[in-house]
């Protein structure tokens, strides 16, 4: 740890981002929080998605990750995204990804992206995801969508249905494709093998 690390943390010590206990690091959660927040899983995979492989998530979107990320996202407070990189380093089954080609962030729409001046996805993963894989803007916005936890499961289907696409210049085919989106810290979802 540098000199100026210990400076900072003496005179402003890291603290748990849910309930502002002290901690050893920036970063971390207090056990109590931590584990009112890990809750990782593998989630169903719809039927018919062919080529989906599995998804995880991390955590539930509520309670105090919820208020990480609205700060994250609403309130520009980007420095929680280490307290959201703390959960992402204990993935608890790296070895189920097997091979990555590339990582690709869910796009935000045009619109939102101008207002907020950041991809919530980008900022949360992109650190994690590139000192292991290569990193790729690959999907564009084709039109607006609801706000997703708004909305029941099955409109949530009709709500994204071609919302995105692949990029023209980008070539998929054949590859195997981790798509990181911020929901729940992060519906990680591990496409095993583009068409």
């Amino acid at each position: 740890m540098s000199l100026i690390t210990q400076l900072f943390n003496l005179l402003y010590p890291p603290r748990c981002p849910a309930c502002g206990a002290m901690v050893a690091h920036d970063g971390d959660w207090c056990p109590a929080c931590l584990a009112a927040v890990w809750h990782p899983r593998r989630i169903n995979r719809p039927p018919g998605i062919k080529y989906l492989s599995a998804c995880y998530c991390l955590a539930d979107y509520r309670g105090a990750m919820r208020h990480v990320l609205h700060d994250i996202k609403y309130n520009g407070k980007q420095g929680k995204c280490r307290a959201c990189r703390t959960l992402l380093d204990r993935f608890p089954w790296p070895e189920r990804f097997g091979r990555i080609d590339i990582v690709v962030p869910v796009p935000l729409a045009p619109e939102k992206l101008q207002r907020r001046g950041f991809n919530q996805a980008e900022t949360l993963f992109r650190d994690w995801a590139s000192a292991r894989w290569e990193w790729c803007d690959a999907l564009q916005r084709l039109r607006p969508t609801k706000v997703q936890w708004q909305l029941r499961r099955d409109e949530r289907t009709e709500n994204v249905h071609d919302a995105f696409a692949v990029k023209e210049t980008i070539a998929v085919r054949k590859k195997h494709i981790l798509v990181v989106e911020q929901r729940c810290l992060g519906l990680i979802q591990y496409w095993k093998r583009c068409a």
